[in-house]
């Protein structure tokens, strides 16, 4: 009785829709929603416009596996899980524009449905458009057509990465009251819709920028330059300070809000609050020609509030000063200690070098041109305390340039530009201990080593603490091999980073216990194969 209740007010139902399709329910002496549920999902009817139990159970397999009713397993589990309850052309057409197959054909596509009678096909097909045109960095574009949601009753996705995405454009393009009005209705609509708070900091970011190409600024313009940076800070603040967090400011006043400029208002209070005790945590960090940015990710990591840590610095024989800075900061701190490698051999080595040179009961990697927040290592390190059964915490954290313009190169329909922190996640020692070490690849260590652990541990063996809050600032790059050349992210589409997924998944399927999925660093033989263009030398 409880589930056909349930099913009564699932706004997935739809009752007079059903028993318009299927005029046999009215003789049948059943209620609408008893008789889909004993009888109607069986035999493959649809619950109403917009969920068919058929293609829900052909998508998701481990539903089919569980034996449960399809329509109750969406509505209390699938939508928040971001699963598809029904099939879309759009979305089919976006899965091919992707994989890049036929791009001018998958476009024409999404064109068409823009005017679909459908509103989710119409409004999902701007939503692809949108991600698509945004990809290429035609923003005006990716504007206007996101704008024509507008008029539509319902659109897909329902969440608050449309508005968002449409609001970068805007920014972006130099719209930048449209942009303030789109930020407008994406606060009412999702209130509590972290990126909110990015994208206003991004919005004053614009429009200095454009006030200061202005010749006809007054010589008063950088103190009006400094409050905006301060209006900036404290809409960044406004994700710490709703989760009790130190908030951030600027390490020298007299200069703009950069990433290499930051630190956080309660240096003195953190450091006499400091945590002493508790176990060791070891930090790894790769170098490679990072001397312009190392400083930075070294200071965050020596202001954490968590100060039992051990962090190893391995530079992969940097050209630039990058060993110099790294040696000058371990004289200073002696929390920290550098290795070098002889030869370039890449960051998962270098990795993997510190791994075997680590004592913590606790490891965790930080890249050399990011920032941490004080509470970082801290916050991950209770989690796993209070979470005895985790082997391994999760964090947040957000990309941006060296200005701190906050962006992602593909915005998700359940998220936005703050999203889970896969490439700095903390694990225990055991985890090591039965795993071992990271594959030596280009690019996609990090994913292969946490769908491993998952493969071997189980979904339930993780866990993350103040999601939503970017408790990280990834830098941007150009030089990036995630956004340039046959590693880009694009690939995971289709390319070497879906390949390579595709063939550690096969490997981790394989194993009958976990130790079957141990990795030494350096492997005689490799468990599975790798594309050539992701395999260092």
């Amino acid at each position: 009785m409880s589930d056909i209740a349930d099913i009564e007010q699932s706004p997935w139902f739809d009752a007079d829709w059903y028993m318009m399709q299927y005029p046999d329910v009215v003789v049948s002496g059943m209620s609408p929603a008893q008789h889909y549920l004993l009888l109607g999902e069986a035999w493959g009817r649809k619950a109403g416009p917009h969920f068919d139990a058929e293609y829900y159970l052909n998508t998701h397999q481990d539903v089919a596996k569980a034996g449960v009713s399809p329509l109750l397993h969406f509505t209390r589990n699938g939508e928040k899980e971001g699963r598809s309850p029904i099939k879309l052309r759009a979305q089919e057409a976006e899965g091919e524009l992707w994989q890049q197959e036929d791009v001018k054909l998958q476009l024409a596509c999404l064109e068409d449905l823009l005017t679909h009678e459908d509103s989710w096909e119409a409004s999902y097909a701007a939503w692809a458009l949108g991600r698509w045109y945004a990809w290429q960095g035609e923003w005006r574009h990716c504007a206007e057509v996101l704008s024509g949601r507008h008029q539509l009753p319902d659109f897909q996705p329902a969440t608050g990465a449309s508005w968002l995405l449409e609001a970068e454009a805007l920014i972006n393009s130099g719209q930048l009251v449209k942009a303030w009005q789109c930020i407008q209705q994406l606060l009412a609509a999702f209130p509590d819709y972290p990126d909110t708070s990015l994208a206003l900091a991004n919005l004053l970011a614009m429009q200095a920028a454009s006030q200061s190409g202005d010749s006809a600024t007054p010589p008063t313009s950088s103190q009006a330059h400094a409050l905006t940076e301060q209006f900036r800070l404290q809409h960044i603040n406004a994700l710490f300070n709703r989760a009790n967090l130190y908030p951030v400011a600027l390490k020298d006043a007299s200069q703009p809000l950069t990433l290499d400029n930051l630190t956080h208002e309660n240096t003195l209070e953190a450091r006499s609050s400091a945590r002493e005790s508790g176990e060791l945590v070891s930090i790894v960090m790769p170098l490679f020609n990072a001397g312009a940015y190392l400083a930075t990710a070294l200071r965050s990591l020596a202001e954490q509030s968590y100060a039992n840590i051990e962090v190893i610095v391995v530079d992969d024989a940097s050209t630039d000063n990058s060993l110099a800075v790294a040696q000058a900061f371990s004289q200073q701190d002696s929390r920290f200690r550098v290795l070098t490698q002889p030869t370039n051999q890449g960051a998962y080595a270098a990795r993997n070098r510190a791994l075997e040179a680590s004592k913590g009961a606790y490891i965790t990697v930080h890249d050399s041109d990011d920032w941490s927040h004080p509470q970082k290592i801290e916050l991950q390190v209770a989690g796993l305390e209070s979470h005895p059964e985790w082997q391994a915490c999760f964090s947040s954290f957000v990309r941006c340039t060296s200005e701190m313009f906050f962006n992602h190169w593909r915005v998700e329909a359940l998220g936005g530009w703050i999203h889970r922190n896969t490439s700095s996640f903390m694990f225990r020692r055991e985890v090591f201990e039965t795993l071992g070490f990271w594959d030596v690849v280009k690019v996609s260590g990090d994913t292969e080593y946490f769908r491993r652990l998952v493969a071997a541990f189980g979904s339930k063996a993780f866990g993350e603490v103040q999601q939503g809050v970017p408790l990280a600032f990834g830098r941007n790059l150009p030089s990036s091999l995630s956004h340039s050349g046959p590693t880009h992210l694009v690939t995971l589409f289709k390319g070497a980073r879906c390949d390579y997924h595709s063939a550690a998944a096969q490997w981790h399927e394989s194993a009958k216990q976990p130790s079957d999925l141990y990795l030494p660093a350096n492997p005689d033989v490799r468990p599975f194969p790798a594309p050539a263009a992701n395999l260092p030398g």
